[in-house]
């Protein structure tokens, strides 16, 4: 961007975000460095076919998670063709690596109108999708330390904001909330306001199915992990429940890119419960390499849709 004088002005933001996320990953890969030896010493399984298992597990996955986005279109009272759908979830999935949270909103909302869905109604959907999203990793989360007695290595602080974010995502979604704030932002911006399309009932139903995609990704993760290392099975709801919490807190990091950095972080930590930390932190990086491929590798598929 050139102000009056051809001068550069370079967004603070942007610089801000690169500093933050450039630390981040600096002293995840500093931390692995120094302790390379004992990551060279550590006894790796390199089961192949665990790997090749885990790519389709985690397309499925992104796969019902369009699926899961259509619903909540129907529900909304908008038919919109899966393979529509597919086109424009992961073209938009893209955008989440620019710097700035809104460009995937953006992104979705500018190529759901080029398919026949009003604009307003899409920006409504891709919010309930992501909250969705974010309330049920977080759920899950919950789930795994209550129901197993598990302590976690979060912070108290870190945990009871994530229960404030849990508790304020479900009364946030309630028709009667949700639809007074996007009608309430929707006017501001001088854009027609919207019905109330959508039940709390089918939120819940939606909440359910996306707890669902959120032990299919974990799944996938699972045969990612035991690729490298031999993680029992019964780890597979502590490995889940580490992934969704980490990439809800990547989500939630307004400054991170998709998370980078934040997400390889929480991850990192979370994985020491199962492997020693220098391998945790390896893992962690080499799983945002594995999730960006098949990311890619449906836009491809995307874009001959």
């Amino acid at each position: 961007v050139q102000d009056k004088g051809g001068a550069t002005r370079v967004n603070t933001q942007t610089i801000i975000t690169s500093v933050v996320v450039g630390l981040i990953l600096f002293f995840l890969i500093r931390y692995l460095y120094n302790n390379w030896r004992e990551v060279s010493t550590f006894n790796f399984t390199f089961r192949y076919s665990y790997l090749i298992l885990s790519f389709p597990a985690l397309f499925a996955f992104f796969f019902l998670r369009v699926y899961a986005w259509q619903a909540i279109l129907k529900k909304m009272q908008i038919t919109l063709p899966l393979n529509k759908c597919l086109k424009v979830s992961f073209l938009s999935m893209m955008a989440k690596y620019l710097p700035g949270k809104v460009w995937t909103v953006l992104g979705k909302v500018y190529l759901s109108d080029k398919e026949g869905v009003p604009k307003a109604e899409a920006f409504t959907s891709v919010v309930i999708e992501i909250v969705l999203e974010i309330v049920a990793s977080i759920f899950f989360f919950f789930f795994f330390l209550f129901s197993l007695m598990e302590e976690s290595l979060l912070s108290p602080n870190v945990l009871y904001l994530l229960g404030l974010i849990l508790v304020g995502g479900f009364l946030f979604l309630h028709p009667r909330v949700f639809y007074k704030v996007i009608n309430t932002l929707l006017s501001r911006f001088k854009k027609e306001t919207i019905p109330e399309a959508i039940r709390y009932r089918d939120i819940i139903q939606l909440f359910f199915y996306y707890n669902g995609l959120v032990l299919m990704q974990g799944v996938a993760f699972y045969f990612f992990v035991n690729a490298l290392c031999d993680v029992p099975l019964q780890n597979l709801v502590g490995l889940t429940a580490s992934f969704a919490v980490a990439g809800a807190l990547g989500t939630l990091s307004f400054f991170a890119p998709s998370g980078l950095g934040v997400r390889e972080g929480v991850l990192a930590l979370l994985l020491t419960t199962y492997i020693v930390s220098p391998v945790a932190v390896l893992i962690s990086l080499l799983a945002r390499i594995w999730v960006t491929l098949v990311e890619v590798g449906c836009a491809v598929c995307a874009w001959k849709l």
